[in-house]
C-alpha cells in the first residue's frame, strides 16, 4: 500500500457512506442523498461531518429547546469529530479525537484505511460493532478545489 498523507491534505465532500449486510447487499447507512465534509489540513489537524438529507427541524427555534424525541432523531442523523491525524503506516490513517457528538470516541483511536482513485478518497474502518453485528463502513469522499 502506498503512502496517502500528503494526497488527502485539503477538504472532501462526502459522497456515500456504505457498508454490506448479511445478504451481500451494499446499504447506504445514512440513506443515498448523504451530505459531509471532512478536512485534512497541514498541521495535522482534521474534522468529519456527515449527515443524513432532510433532517426534521426541531418545532423551537432554540438551539437547547428540543424534546427529547427531537434530540434523539438530530443525533441519530448526524456525526461530527475533530482531532489530530497522522499516517501510521501506508494508507493507515489514525484520526485522535480530541471532541465528537458520540462521546465515547473523546480520547480515542478511529483508525481508517484509504486509498486514493482519482479526485476520490476512499476510507473504511476496521470491523466495527453496529446494527447488531460487527460491520466494515467504506466512506467516499470527493476533492473540491482541484
Amino acid at each position: 500500500m502506498e503512502s496517502i498523507k500528503d494526497k488527502i491534505i485539503g477538504t472532501w465532500k462526502l459522497v456515500s457512506w456504505t457498508y454490506v449486510n448479511e445478504a451481500g447487499e451494499t446499504v447506504d447507512y445514512f440513506g443515498k442523498d448523504v451530505s459531509g465534509i471532512l478536512m485534512y489540513d497541514q498541521s495535522g489537524y482534521m474534522n468529519a461531518q456527515l449527515m443524513k438529507a432532510n433532517r426534521s427541524p426541531f418545532k423551537s427555534s432554540s438551539i437547547n429547546g428540543s424534546s427529547v424525541s427531537e434530540a434523539s432523531q438530530a443525533f441519530q442523523s448526524y456525526l461530527a469529530y475533530y482531532g489530530k491525524y497522522h499516517e501510521e503506516r501506508p494508507g493507515e490513517i489514525i484520526h485522535s479525537v480530541e471532541g465528537s457528538l458520540f462521546p465515547n470516541w473523546i480520547g480515542d483511536r478511529q483508525v481508517r484505511y484509504g486509498k486514493i482513485d482519482g479526485d476520490l478518497l476512499i476510507l473504511n474502518t476496521a470491523p466495527t460493532p453496529a446494527n447488531g453485528r460487527e460491520i466494515v463502513f467504506y466512506v467516499t469522499w470527493k476533492k473540491i478545489g482541484t
